[in-house]
């Protein structure tokens, strides 16, 4: 998705494209915003305004900001989700694939511009956890942990619950006070709590790194 700072030139005009096309066109206006001007700038108004339309036009394809806002995260994350999923691809152990993904999710999210401007302190937390815990969000977390899912023999129920649990601790971990942690003492932390929350056993070293996994 481009996300440069150049308006979509020129504007539709009255002469509106097909329908995926238009919502594509609104969902690059949208990450523009929210990049440029956090998550609380992405107001209806700005987002029209940055695709060159009428805000009329903009509610013609989506019903409201949450849902626009909703749709440009997650157009955004694809990227991320191929990310993590060439990184665990050869990883054996479900309980590795969940805390590598985790790690280099969170990793990602505050590298990303359109990402890491949601976690800013004027976000309002109630829409960001929403974008988590929505259905969408773990239907997402679950194509993301297909491996680990593959791995651990969960069921469909089973594994809706864990992917609601990786991403309330993915959440917790990046709206919450201090203390920082680099990646290995979070990939430490995650081993000591969230995997035995899993069910997939408690691990008191870390296992392995690089090939002596596999």
């Amino acid at each position: 998705m481009d996300k440069g700072s150049q308006k979509l030139k020129p504007a539709w005009g009255g002469n509106s494209p097909q329908a995926e096309a238009a919502r594509s066109r609104l969902l690059e206006a949208t990450c523009r915003c929210i990049e440029r001007c956090g998550f609380g700038g992405a107001s209806i108004s700005a987002i029209a305004a940055e695709a060159g339309v009428s805000r009329q036009t903009v509610y013609r394809y989506f019903p409201g900001r949450g849902e626009l806002a909703r749709r440009a995260v997650f157009a955004t994350a694809q990227s991320l989700h191929d990310k993590i999923t060439s990184h665990v691809a050869l990883l054996s152990d479900p309980a590795d694939v969940i805390v590598e993904a985790l790690v280099l999710g969170l990793a990602e999210i505050r590298s990303d511009g359109v990402l890491r401007a949601i976690w800013d302190r004027d976000s309002p937390s109630g829409t960001v956890a929403e974008i988590f815990t929505h259905p969408t969000g773990i239907a997402w977390a679950r194509r993301a942990n297909a491996r680990a899912i593959e791995l651990a023999g969960w069921d469909d129920d089973f594994a809706d619950t864990a992917m609601e649990f990786v991403l309330r601790v993915g959440l917790s971990v990046l709206i919450s006070a201090p203390p920082e942690r680099s990646d290995e003492e979070l990939r430490a932390f995650l081993y000591r709590h969230l995997v035995p929350g899993l069910g997939l056993g408690a691990l008191d070293e870390m296992p392995p790194r690089g090939d002596e996994r596999h």
